[in-house]
């Protein structure tokens, strides 16, 4: 089964070709403009994919070996949570695509896809597991009893541990985005130099709140923290809180694997915690590629194989529109019916 797969939830336009759960060719287009305004402008963001998807899309099917996109069996693209005009730009393609070419469609939740990196078939995850979604508009923990059954245990109060990361870095004048300046900073540096709080730090509370922190850290950087304590101690503090409340779950509920997803699993100190705290507990932890940490096709084909494996007969309408969020208790991959 070929799936064409398209990602443009943000400001990265993703494209792969899988055969089944395995890739056969895949672009990323990382836009490069909104470093100059400190976060993503969503106007900037759109008017980028628009110009950048077909040109991606050719290079996939051209390496492929592919001529045109009726040898495509399904599309997918990524249908939210992310900003609405972006969304926009790869879902409209797909759903013209599979229109003319007369193939299903099929419209993926977001946060799924993240979790899916790690599908390559049914039997590619052993049950019960809780899994982390760390990102720069996310951080949740879910309950999953199979692919299909995946519970919300909770998440962010506030902002999302990779929006701090990349304030934190903006902050310091390392630029946008800044979680990999600002692990580089913290690699120097002496976290017991900087006293930071633990919001919400009790491991048994599956939340999180991050804007405190990021007040804390304004204020010990406006009273002259070096910057090196400063990103070390940050760090320490964030990956404390997300690596104690993951294991907790896991631990509690009798969990036998870990899942990592997202774009804050490519900092080493968090992978370094939970390769440790897994291996202690004797739980299989699943970590991403650093390449499939950030936004991504692959992930997108992959969650649409889960669904087809789980449902061959399963399709999103062509109506399925774009959605800023998403509220619900129980994540599926398929948003869109």
């Amino acid at each position: 089964m070929r799936i064409l797969a398209v990602e443009t939830s943000c400001d990265d336009s993703a494209v792969a070709l899988l055969e089944n759960s395995s890739v056969i060719a895949e672009r990323i287009y990382s836009q490069s403009i909104h470093s100059n305004h400190g976060g993503v402008v969503p106007e900037l963001a759109s008017r980028q994919h628009i110009e950048t998807l077909p040109g991606l899309v050719r290079e996939v099917l051209s390496e492929s070996g592919i001529e045109a996109l009726r040898e495509v069996d399904v599309f997918a693209a990524t249908a939210g949570p992310g900003l609405v005009g972006s969304l926009l730009v790869g879902l409209s393609w797909t759903k013209a695509a599979a229109f003319a070419s007369g193939k299903p469609f099929l419209g993926i939740n977001h946060l799924s896809a993240h979790l899916h990196t790690h599908y390559t078939g049914s039997d590619s995850v052993e049950f019960p597991a809780v899994a982390l979604l760390v990102s720069g508009g996310h951080t949740c923990i879910f309950s999953m009893k199979s692919w299909t059954q995946a519970f919300l245990l909770g998440s962010t109060r506030d902002d999302a541990a990779g929006e701090a990361f990349d304030k934190t870095a903006k902050l310091a004048g390392l630029g946008y985005p800044g979680g990999e300046a600002l692990e580089r900073a913290a690699v120097d540096g002496n976290p017991d130099n900087v006293s930071l709080p633990s919001p919400l730090s009790d491991p048994t509370l599956p939340e999180f709140s991050f804007s405190g922190l990021k007040t804390a850290v304004r204020l010990q950087w406006e009273s002259g923290a070096d910057l090196a304590d400063l990103a070390a101690s940050f760090q320490k503090v964030v990956v404390n809180i997300l690596v104690s409340k993951l294991l907790f779950q896991a631990v509690r509920s009798g969990a036998v694997s870990v899942l990592a997803a997202g774009g804050v699993t490519a900092n080493t100190l968090l992978r370094t915690r939970l390769r440790e705290e897994c291996t202690k507990h004797g739980i299989s932890l699943f970590l991403p590629e650093k390449k499939y940490t950030m936004d991504n096709a692959v992930m997108v084909g992959r969650a649409a194989f889960a669904v087809l494996h789980d449902d061959p007969s399963s399709c999103s309408s062509l109506s399925c529109n774009a959605f800023s969020r998403w509220s619900g208790s129980i994540l599926r991959a398929l948003c869109c019916t």
